[in-house]
């Protein structure tokens, strides 16, 4: 599934809003607590707003944390389509390297969406969480559809004999999302002297040694 045939709420926020200000601080938050374990309370005082301003602007706590997904989503996507450009094997492999990279330095720089994002990969289907769970299948779609340009690349120079089939793209865009959501937050909190282009290289070579 594309990212960009999820449906959305209406009412797309402009980038720079007030409301993208709340939700870009909460998305940075770094004290070791998981978003959802912060009073409203809490989460306005670290976003410098009164707590009628997040009500306001989002209703209840549950919808705030499901915004900071969709929010943080879109911007992976636009990141990676500003990133997505050139044809053939060559480009195509340095588009994928430059998403890639962006987009770790992207969950790097909000760990509290990066531990959303880890939440909703272990949620199961039966959980109460299925709009986190649409937000996390988005993000896989976004992966899974660059890892499928990259697939037809090696199938037009005959480095790969037939293109992948769905199930193996999405299987490989889940692990890709997994392993760097793990390196970020590892990175972070265990092992910071893994440099932050080691992991990406890692991760490069994960998405181009799983296809063809």
């Amino acid at each position: 599934m594309s990212a960009s045939t999820v449906e959305r709420p209406a009412g797309r926020v402009r980038r720079g809003s007030a409301r993208v200000r709340l939700l870009q601080a909460l998305m940075s938050l770094d004290d070791h607590r998981s978003v959802q374990e912060h009073s409203v309370d809490e989460l306005a005082a670290i976003a410098g707003v009164a707590k009628g301003s997040v009500y306001y602007q989002f209703g209840s706590k549950e919808n705030l944390v499901r915004q900071m997904l969709v929010h943080g989503a879109e911007e992976l996507q636009r990141i990676m389509d500003e990133l997505d450009d050139g044809e053939g094997l060559a480009a195509v492999r340095a588009s994928l390297t430059a998403q890639i990279r962006a987009a770790f330095a992207f969950l790097r720089e909000y760990p509290s969406f990066t531990g959303l994002v880890a939440y909703a990969l272990a949620r199961r289907r039966d959980d109460e969480s299925q709009q986190l769970r649409a937000e996390k299948e988005a993000i896989v779609g976004l992966l899974t559809d660059r890892l499928a340009r990259l697939d037809a690349a090696k199938v037009a120079e005959g480095l790969a004999e037939a293109p992948s089939s769905a199930a193996r793209l999405e299987i490989m865009a889940t692990s890709l999302l997994s392993a760097a959501v793990t390196l970020s937050i590892e990175q972070h909190t265990t092992h910071q002297e893994w440099s932050e282009e080691d992991c990406v290289q890692a991760l490069v070579a994960m998405s181009a040694g799983g296809l063809g």
